[in-house]
This record gives C-alpha cells, sequence and structure tokens, in this order.
C-alpha cells in the first residue's frame, strides 16, 4: 500500500511539473468522446477547443468525485449549478492561494483522494438521503417485521425438530413479503453499497477532515461493514433462502436507518467538504502552479479591459502577453493581420481569462476589468450531411440565436466571431457582416471580430488593431504583438511558395 501511494503522489507530482512547463502532451487525458455529449457539443467546447486532448477542460482537470467533475465543467461553461453549496467565489480561491499552510493542505488533500485511483477515473461520493421512502410505504411491517423475524426462524428449527405444522405457509408467506418489497429493497441495497464503496475508497480523506475521529471511524466500520453484506445479492439463491427464513433485507435495511440516524449528519457534513474542495481545487491548482497570475476585477460599468493577457495553454517560453483596450457595450474591435501572426490566438485569449473570471479563477495577465457577461463564439461552424446543412447555413443560424438570446439577456453580451460567413460570395458577405454588426451594436454587445477582408475594418465604430509578420533574413517570422490600426501586409503567396506550390502570376 505505501508503495502504491508512493506511486501516486510521484505520478501526481510529474503532472504538475508537465503543466507547470507547458508540456500537455506527456499529460493523460480524456478523449474527446469521453465527455459527457451536452459538454463536448456545447459551442465553448468547440470553439475553444476545451475537449481536446491538450484542452483546458482536461489538462487543468484534478477532480476525483463524480459530482466535483461535473460541477467544474458547469461551472467553467458557464451554466447554472443544480446545487448551489457546491458554488464558490474568487474570494475562496484567492483566501487559499494567499495562505501557505492552506495551499500545502489541499494539495495534501489531493493527494490523499483515491490513491489507487486510474487517470482521470471518478467515483461517486453520494450524500445520506434522509428521506424515509421505505418505511414510509410500510409502517405497519416496520412494527410487525422484528417481531416476525425473530419468530419464523425458531419455529422452523423447532418444527423441523419436533415435526411442527405450518411450515410451508411460514415460508409462503415470508415469500410473498420478500416480493413485496423485493424492488424497493433493491434500491436500499443500491445506496448500501454506493455509501460503502464512498466511505472504503475515501476513508483516509475523511479522516483527514474530520473533527471527531473516533465517530468517523464508527462510521466508516459500520457501513463498510453493511456493505460487505450485499456480497449476497450476487448470487440469488442464498440471498432468497435468507429472506424466506428471517426477512434479512429487512434487518439490513433497519441497519442502515439506525447508520443513517446516528451518522448521518457527520457524513453529509465531511462529504460536503471534500466535493467543495474537489470543485474548487482545479482553479485553486490553476494558480498555485502560476504564481504570476492575478484575480480580475468585476466592472459595474460593463468595461471589458486588461493591461496584459496570454492564453493559459501556451507554454511559458511561447507567451506574449498583449494588452486589451477598454471595450464598452456597443464597441467593436477589427482584427486584421496575415496567416499564423496571432488573431485567432488573441481572441482566444480573451475568452479563455473571460471564462476564468466567470468561474472565480485568476487570469494569466494584469488588470483585467470585466463585467457581468454572457459569452458567445462563432469560430468553427460545422456543417452536417445527415441535416442537409451548409457551413453557410449553420452560422446563419447560430449568429440569429446569438442576437435573439442578446436581446433579452440581462448580462453584457460579449461575442468573439472568427472570419463569419465564408461560405457566400464577397459582396455579400460584406453587406450581411455589416448589417450583422450594427444590430449587435444595437443591441449594446462588445464584438470583437477577426479577419482578412480589409474593407470590413473601414466600419466607423470599429477600433481597429492587426497583427503581421516580420521579414528577417529573407524567411518569415513572427513576434505575435498586437498593434493600431490595420494590416498592411499578407502572406499567403509566401506560405504557398515556401510549400512548394508555385504562383506563376504574382503580380496579378
Amino acid at each position: 500500500m505505501q508503495i502504491q501511494y508512493a506511486k501516486k503522489t510521484f505520478n501526481f507530482l510529474l503532472e504538475e511539473i508537465h503543466r507547470l512547463r507547458g508540456e500537455f502532451k506527456k499529460i493523460k487525458t480524456r478523449e474527446h468522446w469521453e465527455y459527457p455529449e451536452s459538454v463536448r457539443n456545447h459551442p465553448l467546447s468547440i470553439d475553444l477547443d476545451l475537449c481536446t486532448k491538450q484542452g483546458f477542460i482536461g489538462i487543468y482537470d484534478v477532480t476525483i468525485t463524480e459530482i466535483g467533475f461535473q460541477t467544474y465543467l458547469k461551472r467553467f461553461l458557464q451554466e447554472p449549478l443544480e446545487d448551489t453549496k457546491f458554488n464558490f467565489h474568487s474570494q475562496d480561491i484567492e483566501k487559499i492561494l494567499k495562505k501557505e499552510t492552506k495551499t500545502q493542505a489541499y494539495h495534501l488533500l489531493r493527494k490523499f483522494l483515491v490513491p489507487e485511483a486510474e487517470t482521470n477515473e471518478k467515483f461517486p461520493l453520494p450524500e445520506v438521503n434522509a428521506e424515509d421512502f421505505f418505511w414510509k410505504k410500510r409502517r405497519l411491517l416496520k412494527v410487525i417485521f422484528p417481531i416476525w423475524g425473530t419468530i419464523t426462524p425458531l419455529y422452523l428449527v423447532l418444527g423441523l425438530l419436533f415435526d411442527l405444522p405450518l411450515i410451508p405457509l411460514l415460508l409462503l408467506i415470508n415469500g410473498i413479503l420478500f416480493f413485496s418489497y423485493r424492488s424497493d429493497s433493491l434500491k436500499q441495497w443500491k445506496e448500501i453499497k454506493s455509501l460503502s464503496s464512498g466511505a472504503s475508497r475515501f476513508q483516509k480523506t475523511f479522516i483527514y477532515l474530520a473533527k471527531n475521529r473516533k465517530a468517523t471511524k464508527q462510521m466508516i466500520g459500520r457501513i463498510t461493514s453493511l456493505g460487505d453484506s450485499s456480497e449476497l445479492l450476487i448470487s440469488p439463491l442464498p440471498h432468497l433462502i435468507l429472506n424466506l427464513l428471517c426477512l434479512w433485507d429487512l434487518w439490513k435495511i433497519k441497519s442502515l436507518e439506525k447508520w443513517k440516524l446516528k451518522f448521518g449528519n457527520l457524513w453529509n457534513e465531511i462529504q460536503i467538504q471534500i466535493v467543495q474542495t474537489d470543485v474548487i481545487l482545479p482553479f485553486v491548482n490553476f494558480g498555485f502552479l502560476f504564481p504570476e497570475v492575478s484575480f480580475p476585477i468585476p466592472s459595474s460599468s460593463g468595461d471589458l479591459s486588461a493591461r496584459s493577457l496570454v492564453h493559459p495553454l501556451l507554454p511559458i517560453e511561447s507567451r506574449v502577453f498583449n494588452p486589451l483596450t477598454p471595450m464598452l457595450p456597443g464597441d467593436l474591435m477589427i482584427v486584421t493581420g496575415s496567416n499564423m501572426s496571432g488573431k485567432t490566438t488573441y481572441m482566444r485569449s480573451i475568452a479563455m481569462s473571460l471564462l476564468l473570471a466567470g468561474t472565480g479563477a485568476p487570469i494569466l495577465g494584469s488588470e483585467f476589468t470585466f463585467p457581468e457577461f454572457q459569452i458567445h463564439t462563432l469560430i468553427r461552424s460545422q456543417d452536417s450531411m445527415e441535416d442537409g446543412v451548409s457551413f453557410f447555413y449553420s452560422e446563419v443560424r447560430r449568429l440569429s440565436s446569438i442576437i435573439q438570446n442578446a436581446e433579452y439577456s440581462k448580462k453584457v453580451p460579449i461575442l468573439f466571431l472568427d472570419e463569419i460567413l465564408k461560405g457566400t460570395n464577397s459582396k455579400e458577405r460584406y453587406i450581411a457582416t455589416r448589417e450583422i454588426l450594427s444590430v449587435l451594436r444595437e443591441k449594446k454587445c462588445i464584438v470583437f471580430l477577426t479577419t482578412h477582408d480589409l474593407k470590413l475594418a473601414e466600419i466607423p465604430w470599429a477600433k481597429r488593431f492587426h497583427f503581421t509578420e516580420l521579414e528577417i533574413d529573407g524567411q518569415m517570422d513572427f513576434d505575435y504583438k498586437i498593434r493600431d490600426g490595420v494590416s498592411g501586409s499578407t502572406n499567403a503567396l509566401k506560405i504557398l511558395k515556401k510549400e512548394g506550390i508555385p504562383i506563376r502570376n504574382e503580380e496579378e
């Protein structure tokens, strides 16, 4: 066990080093199809590559519990939480990161969590349900069965010894009773197994967090012992015989009830602590790995700006911090530039910083202010052969949905649009894009648009920025720095020639 725990700790530290160095390919993450369908098909997941092998969600996922993982996903994708007790605020993360001993405790707890777990494996840790649905429907049986369940086996023993009558009748009555409660008793057994499994798997964590360790050990011991009884369910015949002889399920359900009355509150108290830690840990861990992070500042005026920011998945040696000019509701930023110069990465850097800010996490940057927002992205449109939907129509439907949501949103809609309406001719694309941007301005949206169409940059209310390439010793190079104004250079033909594709009439 000690060797296993040492290996788990070593692997944990090794993954932390890979995260710190940006060696994301060395981290074992989920496959895209392993995420829930609602998550992998979420527009933010698609457009910001959140669920790819080296996407942010997988790289920084250090959750262990099923509830923690689901809450982490919803929190990051700005989806409403069903259970608000697992909610947290930026102040909670900030307090943890500012207290060195507390941070160490969190990382110690991370290593306590399931040392035998496989990578990315999540485990159930249920809450104790205080509602007594089983006995609620069987109040009379609850009173009678202890007497009946004691008398029956005694009578059977005596009956076999002294050839007493009514033995078949007793067995028949017990059989009828068993089949009358069997479906509900199986649900109770499912709860017992779930609690027992959670107690066994998270035993060290429960004891580590407990104020009363003696009571906690008793709680774990009793539910684990009760869970061991469930092994008999694997063999239907012995299970049936035990219920015919003494109504065995009812005794175990009664034991579960006593356990809940004595330990239910203690269990729920520590269970909430574990899941709350599990939910917040990915964001605490992100801040712990990068001490240079800063916490975003909420803006009541609707202002969105930053002195500097960068995409959190860029390796340290490749990070180029760029400012974000102040943007207010109704503002439009158009970013132009040559291929591979950094336009889309810059836009994704802003979007990722917003998502982190929305969770309460720190960001890689400084002086980041943000309003209460609703984020929308249109970076990757997807066609569908099955539905007969083209790229163009897919984009139009997404844009229509975004505009309709903006109409009724109490939050500031922030849109990220990358080369929209690619599936039509340049004249109609310009007219359509201009009108869409006008509507979004009326809806008080903040819009970021990247484009190669320099005519779009002539829109009078747009704030214009660009990225460009540098030529060093006849070779293209990029500094990934944002600059004022419209791009004055292109590099598509240079890239084609570099890859061996001849351009015979370049002057045209």
